[in-house]
């Protein structure tokens, strides 16, 4: 008799532990929907920038997704891959000059040419299927005879990725989203990049977030990226 009180007294504490995990399991898997909802609404986006820079050139090498035809109209539509090479002159005589490059990854090679900017001294290409690469070992820049070779280096190594960015504003920014929620559905999109203002320190780097509900209706966000903290926040 006194087995039987025994046993069945810890098969109830068995039941009574599973219970108990069982919800704290649905606590700690319990998903914000807001927060899943305005993360899925994300219509541009870097997912990665590489840097290099000596006394001739800056680089960054940037790759992400983003729409397919960029329209702020609080949308998302239909998004690629893509992956730009932005190369900015430190050298003024490297300016106005034609310029080609070479991106080395462990698979494969692409080379082109850089397009100058109508607006600025800097340079861009579009790098196609930049996954086909591999891993990227270095860049090239030619000038006439002359080359430039350069190891690139993640600015973003131990830092928060842009969803991370996008939740810290979720968090952080309540009232100033709360108009552009509908119940748990986000009626908005976001651009999400990597940002950086060289005039005043080269090696810090931000996650720019902006929140747009319409052409007249946007919210900008700079995030730090080690630490995810609010930098400064604006609305236009």
């Amino acid at each position: 008799m006194k087995k039987s009180i025994h046993k069945g007294i810890i098969f109830s504490l068995i039941i009574l532990v599973v219970l108990v995990m069982s919800v704290m399991l649905v606590g700690c898997n319990k998903v914000d929907k807001k927060l899943q909802s305005m993360q899925s609404n994300i219509s541009y986006y870097n997912n990665e920038m590489l840097v290099a820079e000596d006394a001739n050139f800056y680089i960054e090498l940037v790759s992400g997704s983003r729409e397919k035809a960029l329209i702020a109209d609080g949308e998302v539509g239909e998004m690629a891959e893509y992956c730009t090479m932005n190369v900015t002159p430190v050298n003024l005589d490297m300016t106005n000059r034609s310029l080609t490059f070479k991106v080395t990854g462990e698979a494969g090679v692409y080379e082109g040419s850089l397009e100058k900017s109508i607006i600025g001294i800097n340079y861009t290409a579009n790098i196609e299927e930049l996954q086909k690469l591999g891993a990227i070992k270095n860049v090239t820049i030619t000038l006439g005879e002359q080359n430039f070779e350069y190891t690139l280096s993640n600015i973003n190594t131990n830092g928060i990725d842009y969803k991370k960015a996008v939740e810290s504003v979720y968090n952080n920014c309540a009232e100033d989203l709360e108009s552009m929620f509908d119940g748990n559905s986000f009626k908005s999109e976001i651009y999400i990049k990597i940002s950086c203002d060289r005039s005043k320190n080269p090696k810090e780097y931000f996650w720019f977030v902006n929140v747009v509900e319409n052409s007249d209706n946007m919210f900008c966000v700079l995030v730090d990226m080690q630490t995810g903290e609010i930098i400064a926040k604006k609305h236009r």
